[in-house]
């Protein structure tokens, strides 16, 4: 038998026994209690008067959901370990891209995979809206996106979102939100959320989800999930809250497992926004009492959909460099053809078209002179693709690539 919500228990079971089951569940020896309170959501209207404390229970399926997403993250650590840099690195900033781009549309915010790679790539155009947004995520191995303290939440904004927010929208406490705050699904003419916490009790609040973060016993895991709820239910801005709550939950992923499973989630979110959005519904509703249970399971749910896809391109695309650089060993005259070809193969099966290698990286990492690393341009000119001329950034063509795998 499945484990049920509490609001499928009181459906199918009534009142009576709906009480008997939440005991149970928040009695259990195998439950954490996360030391916050919610007030739950019914009829549109946030329940000030009912407080429910927040809880999860350690399931069969959360067991399970563990050992996966350690498992995969040892199998993309060792399979990151490999390959060659360039590849890593390409492949690191292809998923950027997708999870950027994606934790944009989730929020409904317009951009184009063009614009974020241009922040990416550092390149001189018009299209800067996102530099903050990026420079924070390629920061992450940094421990200035560390979030310690309630002002770094807010700094976190500041650098993140601040200049895509329309200025009524801009935070009108000290830090936070003054005001009430909610979220209305058009497609439904609802309001699905709704948050009415003071600036002061927004502040505790967030105080009690660090807290909970960096000292409760609970598997850490489940602990980011948690917060992760946590941090969207307290909805400390008027606007932005996806963005830095996915931010942050990245981080934290970056931490804990692995980069390539951090820039995986918004992806996986913006493919599965209903069930994302009804996961914070549903655990935020009257009947739910609270309970985080089936929550972190199917944001683990998510997670795992995410490493799976990694583990599919690293384990495909790894098998196809390995092929293509034998091919590639056989046309090469000089170690300086087969080097530099070899650095375009990595970065054309790994990265993104929106944002190549530039020969001047290249003259870094294989440390050919330019004359060199010109020459080979030269002499492969028909099966390159030119993308830029200032930095100069060449692709190889698909034409090219099809001729090794015939050989």
């Amino acid at each position: 038998m499945s484990y049920k919500s509490l609001k499928t228990v009181f459906h199918m079971y009534g009142l009576e026994e709906v009480k008997k089951e939440y005991e149970l569940r928040i009695n259990s020896f195998s439950t954490y209690l996360i030391g916050l309170e919610i007030h739950p959501i019914q009829d549109e209207k946030q329940k000030t008067s009912i407080s429910y404390p927040l809880f999860f229970t350690m399931t069969k399926k959360l067991t399970s959901h563990l050992e996966t997403v350690l498992r995969n993250t040892a199998k993309i650590k060792t399979l990151s370990m490999l390959l060659p840099d360039v590849a890593n690195h390409a492949y690191m900033r292809h998923l950027l891209i997708n999870e950027l781009q994606s934790t944009n549309e989730t929020e409904n915010i317009r951009s184009t995979k063009q614009e974020i790679a241009a922040s990416i790539n550092k390149v001189k155009s018009n299209h800067k809206r996102f530099d903050g947004l990026v420079s924070q995520y390629m920061m992450m191995n940094d421990d200035d996106g560390e979030i310690n303290v309630i002002s770094d939440i807010r700094q976190l904004f500041d650098k993140l979102v601040s200049t895509e927010i329309k200025e009524k929208d801009m935070p009108d406490g000290v830090m936070f939100r003054k005001n009430p705050v909610g979220v209305h699904d058009g497609s439904r003419d609802r309001w699905v959320h709704r948050n009415v916490a003071s600036e002061q009790e927004i502040i505790e609040y967030l105080q009690g989800m660090l807290t909970f973060i960096k000292y409760d016993e609970a598997p850490q895991i489940f602990k980011m999930m948690a917060s992760h709820f946590i941090f969207e239910y307290i909805h400390p801005f008027y606007d932005g809250n996806g963005r830095v709550g996915r931010y942050i939950l990245a981080k934290m992923l970056h931490d804990t497992l692995d980069p390539f499973t951090a820039l995986t989630f918004s992806y996986t979110v913006n493919r599965n926004k209903s069930k994302y959005n009804k996961a914070f519904e549903s655990t935020s509703n009257f009947y739910n009492k609270g309970e985080l249970t089936i929550f972190i399971e199917e944001m683990l749910d998510l997670l795992i959909e995410g490493q799976h896809q990694v583990l599919e391109r690293f384990e495909h695309n790894k098998v196809l460099l390995e092929n293509l650089s034998n091919a590639l060993e056989n046309i090469a005259s000089d170690k300086y053809e087969y080097g530099v070809l070899f650095i375009l193969l990595q970065d054309k099966i790994f990265g993104s078209h929106y944002s190549r290698i530039p020969l001047k990286q290249i003259e870094n990492v294989t440390e050919f002179s330019r004359n060199k690393i010109n020459h080979v341009i030269q002499k492969y000119e028909e099966q390159l693709v030119q993308l830029k001329r200032n930095p100069a950034v060449y692709e190889l063509s698909d034409g090219f690539i099809e001729s090794l795998l015939a050989i």
